[in-house]
């Protein structure tokens, strides 16, 4: 009976990769699958692994697929180029509505007004912002190596899903894998250059694309953003949590829409409760990076693409973002 692709692609799926505790399929990318009868040809491209786990991986597969009854095997495997990339920071919060992707692109901006070199990928592949955020409405380019040029704002390297598609409101409805293989190339084929930082903007969940970005990026740190609020704090704790179990360093928590400023007479009121932010912070042993009010210039902002750190007006959200990013950069300079 000839081969089945399923049966081979099953092996390429159970294999680990020597030297490492990830599968293939998990850090690898399946470029290409033929049979023919009994003849099986694969090519699959990887991050760069040594001469030695490279031989041993070759062997393993052609051991085991050699058990289904092929009898000429062929296996291309290549390396993934390698990016250039100190700090790669995802910044979650385990549920939509807190205003993730809006500090996320303030941070990007009070990180690049500070001198260094940033990106940001946006992995919410389902409900892409980042778009609207910077206020870019055009398609990247691809360069002469089939590689994504990411488009850049207020001194910013961006990519999104939402790039790619012919309108805001169109709906990205995709499974699991389709979302995982998305992530993947968002980061790999993407012309990243020399970065300090990128930043992850996740998904509002802990599923497969906050699993993707975990397992599959060099992620080097992440980022909790919650409300105050008892059920915004529940969703952040399990998010930090998922950091903690793939052992993921936290740089902190940051407690948005903390308060809101009047913008006629300056009063603040806590709309939506008190210390949820901090209380995270403390049950976990993490820091508490700070608290940023609900300005409704901070929402017009993201709105026109002007976010708060680029205003001319020196507002208190401003302030803020501009501090967060220093104890970003405090807390990763011996990177």
């Amino acid at each position: 009976m000839p081969l089945q692709q399923t049966q081979v692609i099953n092996i390429l799926k159970t294999t680990f990769i020597p030297g490492t505790k990830q599968m293939l399929l998990s850090l690898g990318t399946l470029e290409g699958i033929n049979i023919n009868e009994n003849n099986v040809a694969i090519s699959v491209k990887i991050p760069k692994i040594s001469d030695e786990n490279l031989k041993k991986l070759k062997e393993i597969l052609n051991n085991r697929i050699k058990q289904l009854g092929a009898t000429e095997i062929n296996i291309e495997i290549n390396f993934k180029t390698e990016q250039r990339i100190k700090n790669i920071i995802a910044i979650a919060s385990g549920k939509g509505g807190v205003g993730k992707s809006t500090v996320s692109t303030n941070i990007a901006i009070a990180l690049a007004k500070s001198g260094k070199k940033v990106g940001v990928l946006d992995a919410d592949i389902h409900g892409p912002n980042l778009p609207v955020m910077f206020g870019i409405s055009e398609k990247p380019l691809v360069n002469e190596n089939k590689r994504i040029i990411p488009l850049e704002r207020y001194g910013v390297k961006v990519i999104s899903l939402g790039f790619m598609v012919d309108s805001q409101s169109t709906p990205i409805i995709w499974r699991g894998p389709l979302v995982t293989k998305a992530i993947e190339q968002l980061y790999n084929d993407v012309e990243w250059g020399e970065l300090d930082y990128l930043l992850i903007d996740l998904p509002p969940e802990t599923g497969d694309a906050a699993l993707t970005v975990m397992q599959s990026l060099p992620l080097k740190y992440g980022i909790i953003v919650t409300t105050p609020q008892d059920v915004s704090v529940a969703d952040a704790s399990k998010a930090l949590k998922m950091f903690t179990q793939m052992k993921i360093p936290v740089l902190g928590v940051i407690e948005n829409m903390s308060y809101f400023i009047c913008p006629k007479c300056g009063e603040t009121t806590e709309i939506f409760g008190h210390g949820g932010g901090e209380k995270i912070s403390l049950e976990n042993g993490v820091p508490f990076l700070d608290k940023i009010p609900l300005e409704t210039k901070t929402r017009e902002g993201g709105d026109n693409g002007t976010p708060a750190v680029v205003s001319s007006e020196e507002t208190e959200t401003k302030r803020i973002f501009i501090r967060i990013a220093k104890k970003i950069i405090k807390s990763t300079q011996a990177d």
